[in-house]
């Protein structure tokens, strides 16, 4: 089959392959989850994680330019680096599928450092669980502000249109598969995260304490101007750090932990307001010796 065939094929079922591997990763990691008892407090949370996917649905029907149209015209007008005449096709398709990748990452660090498009985002991580359905919750705004920014690396990087369609193709399977509540066997989860982001990974970078999932916490870190794989969560320690370590971290840490809350534990038995801890002897209200004649 021609590389032609193969991009008429892709546009003409451009939606009804996306929605099928959506649902279609949707319906399996659903089922997974249910087998193995995980999607915590389901019937609770979804009514609101499935409303918000109804409006944003809506939402990105009612923009005026897609990411498609968009690359349509670079290639039609020659704009963008990877449209040059030098470029082979086949450099331009791998190229084009790394460099749309690079270009949601960057979008999202962005939904996580700058502080206007975080209050946006933190929609997405206010989810009181972690499950498929929270591939879907976001706030409608993020879209608004996500497809023009796409638009813009696709007109300035030129990457062809077919990759466009396989990229949107595998994110949509991608991003139900990240965020599903399961957990893979260590090997393959071990295997599969030298390329892909799983569901261990993404874990953490839902986690409840903000500074776990944007921020370096060791100063090995800080120095990386381009965090990847497990760095992209940034966790205080991640699992590959505890596997692959010459000394016994896990241990070090427990230490640590076990140190922090025995000083914490003391201070508030001497100390302590009664707030989220007991009241320390000193605390007390006191009163004049004569008082007690």
């Amino acid at each position: 089959m021609s590389f032609d065939a193969v991009e008429s094929f892709l546009r003409r079922n451009d939606e009804a392959l996306q929605y099928a591997a959506f649902f279609g990763v949707l319906a399996l990691m659903a089922a997974l989850e249910l087998r193995a008892r995980r999607g915590r407090e389901r019937f609770r949370r979804w009514p609101a994680n499935w409303a918000l996917s109804a409006l944003n649905i809506v939402l990105l029907g009612a923009l005026p330019l897609s990411g498609l149209a968009a690359a349509d015209l670079a290639r039609e007008r020659g704009w963008g680096l990877l449209n040059h005449p030098a470029v082979p096709l086949g450099a331009a398709l791998v190229l084009g599928f790394l460099a749309r990748s690079l270009v949601s990452y960057g979008i999202h660090m962005a939904m996580h450092k700058v502080p206007p498009l975080w209050r946006v985002h933190r929609v997405h991580h206010s989810d009181t669980a972690l499950d498929v359905s929270t591939t879907v919750r976001f706030h409608p705004l993020e879209f608004a502000i996500q497809v023009p920014l796409v638009i813009g690396a696709l007109l300035a990087l030129g990457i062809h249109p077919a990759v466009v369609i396989a990229y949107e193709i595998f994110d949509a399977a991608m991003n139900v598969f990240t965020h599903a509540d399961l957990r893979l066997p260590r090997p393959l989860d071990r295997a599969l995260r030298v390329v892909l982001v799983t569901p261990e990974m993404h874990r953490l970078h839902h986690s409840a304490a903000r500074p776990e999932t944007d921020s370096p916490t060791l100063a090995a870190l800080s120095e990386m101007s381009f965090p990847t794989m497990e760095l992209y969560a940034m966790p205080a320690a991640t699992s590959a750090l505890l596997d692959d370590s010459a000394v016994n971290i896990d241990e070090w840490i427990a230490e640590e932990v076990r140190d922090s809350f025995a000083q914490q534990e003391g201070t508030a038995f001497v100390t302590g307001d009664g707030t989220n801890k007991p009241t320390g002897f000193l605390s007390y209200t006191t009163v004049a010796e004569a008082s007690w004649a």
